[in-house]
């Protein structure tokens, strides 16, 4: 209730595009459904990245596995 309230006294905001508009406005809703749909593809032991069955025990297929790897050594690294 109070959220709400507030909300209507906060400052107007300008985005550079309808997109970041949209995301901005809709950012609980759209995390929770990324969030829904990430633990479905967990549990059906499907790749969380595209629709290729998983790795047992891992939530990547075999090609994503790889880059996960490319992108953790990268990170290290720097």
């Amino acid at each position: 209730m109070l959220k709400k309230l507030l909300s209507r006294f906060r400052k107007k905001t300008e985005y550079s595009n309808r997109f970041l508009k949209f995301y901005h406005e809709n950012r609980n809703r759209l995390i929770k459904e990324r969030r829904s749909i990430y633990h479905q593809k967990r549990e059906k032991g499907i790749c969380v990245r595209c629709n290729r069955k998983a790795l047992s025990k891992i939530v990547f297929c075999s090609y994503h596995q790889e880059c996960q790897k490319g992108y953790n050594q990268k990170a290290r690294s720097s």
